[in-house]
């Protein structure tokens, strides 16, 4: 069993500003069908820090990752918006659908925008990725996302 390590770059918002977390990202497993822990390594502000997620697909790392963060420190990729929607069949590794042009209420609202491939491709993101339309996750706007519930049981 190898591990899977990639580097990866994450917006933060904070009092400075939007800035650029530096993510290490690393899988216990090369197979992303075998993968059961992700852990993210990150400097900021010259202490590192070590985030761990083990419930596929893995929002559980990033919310533990804004956790450890100080708390003007917000964390600012599609994992994290509330149009960053994850597929009721199913989700690749790091995957997320953009849906900010359209209306979601419900995890069956999701399906069209999720499964047809022609809006698979067109919808498809990482967790990382950021764009002008991001607004933060809130509780009473609906996300199908274990982001937020991850966030605030930690």
């Amino acid at each position: 069993m190898e591990t899977m390590i990639i580097n990866k770059q994450i917006r933060i918002q904070s009092n400075n500003g939007p800035q650029i977390l530096e993510l290490l990202i690393s899988f216990n497993h090369d197979d992303p069908d075998e993968v059961s822990k992700m852990t993210i390594k990150a400097r900021f502000e010259g202490k590192e820090i070590t985030a761990e997620g083990t419930q596929y697909p893995f929002e559980d790392a990033y919310a533990d990752l804004q956790n450890k963060l100080p708390k003007s420190v917000k964390l600012a990729g599609c994992v994290t918006c509330r149009h960053g929607n994850l597929s009721p069949a199913g989700n690749g590794l790091d995957e997320v659908f953009c849906t900010k042009d359209v209306s979601i209420t419900c995890k069956q609202d999701l399906l069209f925008y999720t499964e047809n491939e022609r809006e698979t491709k067109r919808r498809s993101r990482t967790y990382t990725d950021f764009c002008d339309d991001y607004v933060s996750q809130e509780e009473d706007v609906f996300t199908y996302n274990d982001y937020l519930i991850n966030l605030n049981h930690a």
